[in-house]
Formats: structure tokens, sequence, C-alpha cells
């Protein structure tokens, strides 16, 4: 798993990184995070052969406790049930309160950027509904 509280490992993408995805010069995986409507997410890409294996990590923040706010707890659990059923299990809920996404994918194409941004933009679109939803209740780590 992706540690998201070491800030410095999981720096932007420079552009001196793209030329090592993928071809001859990929050496071991290739990890940066981004910023999405004030959620980090953690990317940990690389390739075995012809295939492309990407690991997305994001803390969406802590779920309030009910002495905190009741109201707010009862509907951001709701809408980590309905995110959890939707995305396949990719919505957790930790031992500490902590709610994260968690996406694993291989697909049987070569590592390049467009398949890195294609399986990364199907993560967001696919994950935009709850997470906008569940900013209602729990605030997103990075303040927007």
């Amino acid at each position: 798993m992706l540690d998201q509280s070491a800030g410095d490992d999981f720096a932007p993408m420079g552009l001196d990184q793209v030329a090592s995805l993928g071809g001859k010069d990929a050496d071991g995986p290739l990890e940066f995070s981004f910023e999405y409507q004030g959620y980090i997410f953690a990317v940990q890409a690389d390739a075995s052969e012809q295939r492309t294996n990407i690991k997305f990590r994001a803390n969406l923040g802590s779920l309030p406790y009910t002495a905190e706010d009741p109201v707010a707890r009862s509907s951001a659990y709701a809408v980590l049930r309905a995110a959890s059923q939707v995305l396949g299990g990719k919505v957790r809920l930790t031992p500490r309160q902590r709610v994260i996404l968690l996406d694993d994918i291989t697909v049987d194409e070569p590592f390049t950027p467009v398949v890195l941004l294609s399986l990364s933009t199907r993560v967001l679109v696919q994950a935009k509904p709850y997470l906008e939803l569940l900013a209602t209740f729990i605030s997103p780590p990075v303040p927007a």
C-alpha cells in the first residue's frame, strides 16, 4: 500500500519524468500524486511484459464521530455503503475511521502516457459523484 503521509515520495510528476513512462528507459515503478477536488491521489504504475499495473490510493478524510455530528456520520456512512457497492468495494473505512479509496488496475496494454491518463480518468469519473456527495459530510483533507 502506498504511504500517503510521505509528501515528498509522491510529489507531482515533473515533465522530466514523462520520458520514463514505459519504453527502454523505464526504471522501476513510476510514483506520483495529484490533487482532485481536495483529495490527494497517490499513484504507483509499472509495466510487466505488455501489461500495465496501476495502484491508486486516496485519503478521503475521516468519518466524524457520533458525538461530533451524528447526522453527518450516518449520512457519510450511507454514502460510503453506496460507493462501496457501486465501485466494487474500492471505498473503505479503516479501523481509525479514515475513509480511503483503493483501486488496483491491470490491463493488457503497454505502459504509455495515454494508458496511464485513461485509467486515471476512469477512476476519477467513477468516483466523482461519491466524492462530491461525501464532501458535504466529510471535509476533504486538502482545503479548497
